[in-house]
């Protein structure tokens, strides 16, 4: 594997957000031309704050580009697997993963299967998925090859084309958060609900917000939800949560099932009882 494919997650990240990493680098230059101005007219009071500044700006650089290769890049954390063999698939079954376009997760988890199969759903809508940089992201991105393990197809979030229970298992990997309302997001689990047969599986993982976003995105780090959010949009959704798991310590991996009608009612009436 030569150091393109590699790092090829990271790489397309940068393209995607390339308007931070422009104003980054911009800021940078600036920094390191007003420190060389103050040394020459003897500001020598603004060298250590100009310094400073550009010690930070470099800190948060390289920790994005970190956190991008731990999250996109083959040799990072990839999720995708993680959720694959929290579902202990076999080689027959078949599952449904919901995309936005971006292909290369299912045709990863196509490797490991021979005789199962992957339906493919892309919820993208630049109307509910506004992100410029998932936009950027998606122009990337080439049809897909003709693979007997794999059906691609079309949908909203709001109406996956599925009957239903149609499906004993589903698996998002960072598709929830790009829906920036959370009745959207509702919704969409709601969804995925209805095709899930009785006890079916929703496989999901979220970037969440805890000492280590912080420490690698800073301010930015308020835009992640924590992990109670999604807790309780999974229970809202009418799941009930069997397994969790910690991924580099920013990634959160959940294993839902699916409540019957009886179980919501009765987790319903529980909480009426205050227990």
């Amino acid at each position: 594997m030569n150091s393109g494919q590699q790092f090829q997650g990271t790489l397309n990240y940068i393209f995607a957000h390339w308007p931070e990493y422009v104003l980054t680098y911009a800021g940078l230059i600036l920094a390191l031309i007003f420190m060389g101005i103050s040394a020459q007219r003897g500001w020598l009071g603004y060298i250590p704050l100009t310094l400073a500044l550009v010690l930070i700006l470099l800190y948060f650089l390289l920790a994005s580009l970190w956190a991008a290769h731990w999250q996109f890049d083959r040799n990072g954390l990839r999720p995708h697997l993680t959720l694959f063999e929290m579902a202990r698939l076999k080689q027959p079954d078949r599952f449904v993963y919901i995309d936005l376009g971006l292909r290369r997760r299912p045709l990863g988890l196509a490797h490991y299967i021979t005789t199962g199969h992957i339906t493919v759903i892309d919820i993208y809508n630049p109307q509910w998925t506004p992100s410029r940089s998932l936009a950027r992201w998606r122009s990337l991105i080439t049809p897909p090859t003709a693979d007997p393990r794999l059906t691609w197809l079309s949908g909203n979030f709001d109406l996956l084309p599925l009957p239903d229970a149609s499906t004993s298992v589903v698996i998002l990997c960072q598709i929830v958060s790009e829906l920036w309302q959370d009745g959207d997001r509702v919704t969409l689990l709601r969804e995925v609900r209805r095709i899930l047969t009785p006890g079916g599986r929703l496989l999901i993982a979220e970037k969440v917000r805890n000492q280590t976003t912080w420490l690698t995105a800073g301010p930015a780090a308020l835009s992640v939800p924590t992990t109670t959010y999604w807790r309780n949009l999974l229970r809202e959704a009418g799941f009930q949560i069997r397994q969790e798991r910690s991924l580099g310590g920013f990634i959160r991996c959940f294993n839902a099932a699916k409540q019957t009608a009886s179980q919501i009612q009765q987790l319903a009436f529980n909480l009426d009882l205050g227990e």
